[in-house]
């Protein structure tokens, strides 16, 4: 099984110059932005660590 992080923790580990703001990495978990979708436990959302950014305008991932 895959490690579970906080959106903090992955964005931290995914973007290194400009990490985006929790609410920004909230509203990505909400609209299915990120795949494998986050699980949220009570308050926070949990994200596997091998977990990507999925654009759905274009069907990239990053």
């Amino acid at each position: 099984m895959k490690k579970l992080l906080t959106l903090e923790a992955w964005a931290e580990s995914r973007y290194s110059d400009q990490v985006p703001s929790i609410n920004t990495l909230r509203l990505w978990a909400r609209e299915g932005r990120i795949q494998p979708q986050p699980v949220k436990h009570g308050r926070t959302y949990r994200v596997r660590e091998d977990a990507k950014y999925y654009c759905p305008f274009t069907g990239e991932s990053a």
